[in-house]
C-alpha cells in the first residue's frame, strides 16, 4: 500500500472554505488530477492560473489557498507518478450517505474531464484506450442513484464505478502524462 495519502476531503472542505474558494473538494481534486494526467508541468506552478478561474472567479489565490492547494496538487502528482496502481480519489468518508458520495463522485469526474480538457488535447489523436476511458467517464458523470431501488445493490455498484474510474484516470495519465525529470541526466551508452 502506498505512503501516499490524501487530506481528508473533510479537511479540503474546511480549507476550501477558510479561504473563501467556491469549489468542492471532489472537484478540485477531480481538477487537479486531470490537468496532471494531461501533462501538466508538476514541476511549477502552472495549475494556479486554472484553479483561480475555477474556484475563485479568476481573481487571483490568497497565499493560504496556493499553499493548501499545492500540497494537494503535490500529493495527487505522487500518488499518480509513484508507479503503483495506487490513486485515491477525494471523496466523502463512506460513513456519509450514498447521495452525497455519488453526487462527489460526478463532480469528480465532470472536473477531470475538465482539467484534461484545458491541457488543449487533441482528440483525433488520442489512443483508443484514451478515447474510451473518456467515453466511460462522461457516461459516468451521467449516473445517479435511484433512491427507489435497493441501496445496498447500488452501494457495491457505486464501489464497482469508483473502481472503473480510477483505472480510466492511471489509463489516462500512463498514456498522456507528463514523465518527470530523471535525477540523473548524464546520458547513458546505449547498448545494441
Amino acid at each position: 500500500m502506498s505512503e501516499i495519502t490524501l487530506p481528508t476531503y473533510q479537511a479540503v472542505e474546511s480549507a476550501l472554505k477558510e479561504q473563501g474558494l467556491a469549489a468542492a473538494p471532489a472537484e478540485l481534486h477531480g481538477l487537479l488530477s486531470g490537468m496532471i494526467c494531461g501533462g501538466l508541468a508538476i514541476d511549477d506552478e502552472s495549475w494556479v492560473g486554472p484553479v483561480s478561474d475555477y474556484a475563485n472567479e479568476g481573481e487571483p489565490l490568497t497565499d493560504g489557498a496556493k499553499t493548501m492547494i499545492r500540497s494537494l496538487f503535490t500529493t495527487t502528482a505522487n500518488e499518480l507518478f509513484s508507479g503503483g496502481f495506487e490513486f485515491s480519489l477525494l471523496m466523502p468518508d463512506d460513513d456519509e450517505s450514498l447521495m452525497m458520495r455519488a453526487d462527489a463522485l460526478t463532480e469528480w469526474v465532470t472536473s477531470f474531464i475538465s482539467g484534461l480538457g484545458l491541457m488543449d488535447l487533441q482528440k483525433n489523436q488520442l489512443s483508443e484506450a484514451v478515447t474510451e476511458a473518456l467515453a466511460d467517464l462522461q457516461e459516468i458523470a451521467q449516473l445517479g442513484i435511484d433512491e427507489d431501488d435497493d441501496i445496498e445493490e447500488q452501494a457495491a455498484l457505486f464501489e464497482q464505478v469508483v473502481e472503473h474510474v480510477r483505472m480510466c484516470v492511471l489509463s489516462c495519465h500512463s498514456e498522456l502524462g507528463q514523465r518527470p525529470v530523471a535525477e540523473d541526466t548524464e546520458e547513458k551508452p546505449t547498448l545494441h
